[in-house]
């Protein structure tokens, strides 16, 4: 059985001295009909932070990668005899084999870039969560018929149902679920600002380099502003702070590409 690295358990055998595998898979759901908004962010952000430390990696689509994470969340990676979940523990990882994006910056710099790397998780992602499993309108016309697109009835409503359960208790328990809808925006607004405030007019948040924080933002950031939903307020706030557009725009272009794909 592989080793199970999760954000509890980080103990990699591989260590540093083995290399880089070049059939390392990265796991999550299907994009076009099922992955829903938090989910993809955290995994454009694992797959943008892989791109920018310029390793190898095939994007595995399965309908199920939920249930094959050893932390229940996606995206996650299968890398020799490992699989590593969530973005901070695939970093982790990544280090232990001697590839950094920090290497670049101080001690006061990291611990910067923690601070503000946790904003957006605490942030964005609860935001994202309550505005998927929560907010009634985007839950009946998206969450639900995306959700349960891969499985049979009554299956499908049955684990909506308790997906829905799961994530309202959690999000109870990090007093984000009583939250009005209202004041979900105005958290979203000033996470906003205290984002684009750091990053100023630079290309990226610390330096000329990129660093985990801009692989998290953008992650973020890309798929708030390309996803679909009942209203448009979500995006239309992000919209608001034209440096983390354009910084989104470069991450894209410079790792990604997605326009150009899409017009070849």
């Amino acid at each position: 059985m592989p080793s199970v690295l999760t954000t509890d358990s980080f103990n990699c055998e591989l260590g540093g001295k083995e290399p880089w595998p070049d059939d390392v898979k990265l796991y999550q759901p299907y994009e076009t009909e099922q992955i829903l908004l938090p989910d993809m962010a955290n995994c454009l952000a694992v797959q943008a932070f892989l791109k920018m430390c310029q390793l190898d990696f095939t994007v595995q689509y399965k309908a199920n990668a939920e249930d094959m994470s050893p932390s229940g969340r996606v995206p996650f990676i299968k890398c020799g005899a490992c699989l590593v979940s969530d973005l901070e523990p695939i970093t982790n990882f990544v280090a232990s084999k001697g590839v950094s994006l920090t290497d670049h910056l101080d001690p006061a710099q990291r611990s910067d870039m923690r601070t503000y790397m946790s904003l957006v998780n605490t942030v964005l992602g609860n935001a994202e969560n309550y505005i998927t499993w929560v907010e009634n309108e985007t839950y009946s016309n998206v969450t639900k018929p995306r959700y349960g697109s891969v499985h049979p009835f009554p299956l499908n409503h049955i684990l909506s149902f308790l997906k829905r359960q799961s994530v309202t208790k959690r999000l109870n328990a990090l007093g984000w679920y009583r939250k009005s809808l209202d004041k979900v925006y105005e958290e979203v607004e000033r996470a906003c600002n205290a984002l684009s405030e750091r990053l100023g007019k630079e290309r990226f948040f610390f330096g000329e380099k990129p660093c985990e924080l801009d692989a998290l933002v953008f992650g973020h950031i890309f798929t708030i502003i390309t996803t679909p939903l009942p209203s448009n307020r979500f995006a239309c706030i992000v919209r608001g702070y034209p440096n983390l557009i354009e910084h989104c725009k470069i991450i894209e272009h410079k790792f990604f590409n997605f326009y150009e794909k899409d017009n070849n």
